[in-house]
């Protein structure tokens, strides 16, 4: 049965797990769910139907970061022979005296923070991963349930053995769980680039 809606994802983890008594508790297990598919040390979900690209101007030494943002693929300034920008961790950034042209960046919260205070307005171009929005009973899809339903399945059922406190079926879905997110960014990457060598862009820069 294909899987494309959240009422249908709750019935099926309701069938998988054969327990109708978690039923108030499936919301729960999905938004951990969308939790662990971005912030993991095993491998995050990065599809191309979650690239961006935002523009933004320079008022001052930190610019917000665009809704739902997940991780950072680049920033640039938008200057002709100038280009890209190295990302610094926040402990790394070295803070600059006085105003000048940003060549380092970090993110900390929900801001970019550039490594000294701009000396002019400059556009910023960045080029990121989007969170796909939540399900809930009022948002039935997304792109990741229409394409990738096995993961919010797995997810879900990692969740529901971990309630249920059964060590080994954590174990067994825990694995398929992230088999999925690594099978769907591995076939998406086939889309994108064809047989051509890839440079693995796992991880990106989060706040």
């Amino acid at each position: 049965m294909a899987i494309t809606t959240y009422d249908q994802l709750c019935k099926a983890i309701v069938d998988f797990a054969h327990r109708e008594d978690i039923l108030d508790l499936i919301p729960i297990f999905i938004a951990n769910t969308e939790q662990h598919m971005y912030d993991n040390e095993t491998e995050s979900l990065q599809l191309r139907s979650m690239e961006f690209i935002s523009t933004s101007l320079t008022t001052g030494r930190l610019i917000q970061l665009p809704p739902n943002f997940e991780s950072s693929r680049a920033v640039r300034l938008n200057l002709d022979g100038y280009g890209e920008l190295q990302f610094r961790t926040p402990e790394a950034l070295n803070r600059r005296t006085g105003p000048a042209r940003p060549m380092f960046f970090s993110i900390i919260g929900n801001n970019i923070e550039f490594d000294c205070t701009p000396d002019s307005e400059y556009t910023i171009e960045m080029q990121y991963f989007k969170k796909a929005d939540a399900l809930t009973t009022a948002n039935q899809t997304n792109e990741i349930l229409t394409s990738h339903s096995n993961i919010y399945l797995f997810g879900a059922l990692y969740e529901v053995a971990v309630y249920e406190q059964d060590y080994q079926e954590q174990e067994v879905k825990s694995r398929r769980f992230f088999n999925s997110i690594k099978g769907a960014n591995r076939t998406d990457k086939r889309g994108r680039y064809g047989n051509a060598p890839t440079m693995s862009i796992e991880g990106g820069m989060r706040p």
